[in-house]
């Protein structure tokens, strides 16, 4: 296997004491490095950490995980120029907010573009120069879309799969993005795309459609593009259910959690906890729950919103003011609704060690996941393997793990009054009903977890060689 993404699984990073190896944070990483670690093979990836090359061989190549090493780790070098326009620029300023439905967050710039081609050709040659006729490539995420044409282009034989993590809109929005050819070019070289829902899948068959000496059949999911064949599908991310379901910190966190109702002095504990991002609606999630408290006022010192907010993109102006605005918010509604022994909204900016994250999933009564838009949200996933008390989700109709948990309680994150409604909804709820709920989304969650997505994606890869 010869993997490529943006992000690395494994970072080198100098410190008063050495160098020191860090492992990556997240859902992708937690999915695919097992996956690597028994096969074998090559990851490439940005190298973004201030020893990485340091620790590099002449190819730019180490072997991780450090303390028994199974695969290569190559990496790719960034300048501040590329950094700049190609990840912070066209990645995340172009095509972050359009395929979340925010057009009008979109900053164009020829530049961006540029650097983006530029870096795309880069990595694709970090992966011509491993291939051998036995290798198979997998792609991920929108920072790499082009990579497969350009595979292609030097290696027509190679077996190359895509998986896209984020969203895939309409052509009403899609069809807002200059590149929007180059784009489609680049990703229907590979055998395989692969998506988390299927709406995702019919947004971009429809996309597809609209493009010139392209074919597409919906009943088999196929696209032809000149000669090349593509089968589009959709696999829904799971986690690694053990690791939270069973996780090595849950004697701490099962005291920690009996404690902080007692801290919160909250007889219903609800948990919000994203990135910080527009994308994530925690703007919105504030005002509906104040008007949850304004209109419920049975419930107040009784229900605690603890809030956490990861840092993310802080170079960027536009993310300070958000940071701001939600500061500012939680502040009056605390004002507005708090007392001396009660506090409505917990807040944390800050990221959350797995630990203590493992103690508010176990306490919480209410998971509150409200996206404006999200490709997957596998907090709520996370949420629903650790929680120990029936837990009630209520999840945005816009995330895409609201096709599969239907149990939740599913709100529209723009309606603040129904997000508000549904929080009453969840705190009143039968426990028969709860646990009813819980059941089916946990025995979903347990049998689509990481590795059932991975041998399903394999599965059908072979499939296209058949």
């Amino acid at each position: 296997m010869i993997l490529l993404s943006n992000r690395e699984p494994y970072s080198h990073e100098k410190t008063a004491q050495g160098i020191i190896c860090k492992k990556a944070v997240g859902g992708v990483v937690s999915a695919l490095d097992p996956l690597m670690q028994q096969h074998g093979g090559t990851w490439i990836a940005w190298g973004s950490g201030s020893a990485d090359f340091t620790v590099c061989n002449s190819e730019k190549k180490v072997l991780v995980p450090e303390e028994d090493p199974k695969y290569f780790l190559k990496r790719v070098h960034l300048s501040k120029e590329d950094v700049e326009n190609y990840y912070r620029g066209f990645s995340n300023r172009v095509l972050w907010p359009l395929f979340h439905l925010f057009v009008d967050k979109m900053y164009l710039k020829e530049e961006y573009w540029d650097s983006y081609y530029k870096v795309n050709k880069r990595f694709a040659q970090a992966a011509i120069d491993e291939i051998d006729k036995n290798h198979r490539i997998w792609i991920h995420d929108y920072h790499l879309s082009l990579v497969p044409r350009f595979i292609r282009e030097a290696r027509p034989n190679a077996k190359i799969a895509f998986f896209w993590h984020i969203p895939w809109p309409p052509w009403e929005v899609f069809d807002s993005l200059p590149q929007r050819d180059e784009l489609l070019e680049g990703m229907l070289k590979s055998d395989l795309i692969g998506f988390h829902t299927r709406s995702y899948v019919k947004n971009f068959m429809e996309c597809a459609s609209k493009k010139r000496n392209t074919k597409v059949n919906i009943n088999n999911g196929i696209v032809t593009n000149l000669d090349n064949k593509t089968k589009i599908m959709h696999f829904p991310l799971g986690i690694c259910y053990n690791d939270f379901a069973h996780s090595e910190h849950a004697q701490y966190a099962s005291k920690k959690a009996r404690r902080l109702k007692i801290i919160y002095k909250a007889k219903h504990l609800i948990l919000g906890i994203d990135r910080l991002d527009y994308t994530k609606g925690i703007l919105s999630r504030l005002k509906a729950f104040e008007l949850f408290l304004e209109q419920c006022t049975e419930f107040r010192e009784n229900v605690v919103l603890t809030q956490v907010v990861t840092p993310s993109r802080s170079r960027i102006k536009e993310y300070g003011n958000m940071k701001r605005e939600i500061d500012e918010t939680i502040g009056q509604i605390n004002g507005r609704f708090g007392t001396e022994e009660w506090t409505p909204i917990k807040y944390f900016y800050r990221k959350i060690p797995q630990k203590l994250l493992i103690s508010y999933y176990k306490t919480a009564d209410i998971g509150l996941l409200t996206p404006l838009r999200d490709g997957m949200n596998l907090v709520a996933k996370e949420y629903i393997a650790t929680n120990r008390k029936n837990g009630v989700l209520i999840l945005s109709e816009f995330a895409g793990a609201s096709e599969e948990l239907t149990e939740a309680i599913i709100v529209n994150p723009y309606d603040i009054q129904e997000t508000a409604d549904a929080i009453k909804k969840a705190i009143i709820m039968p426990i028969k009903e709860r646990r009813q709920r819980f059941k089916a989304m946990k025995k979903k969650v347990k049998q689509h977890d990481s590795e059932w997505w991975i041998n399903n994606f394999l599965e059908e890869w072979e499939k296209t060689y058949a």
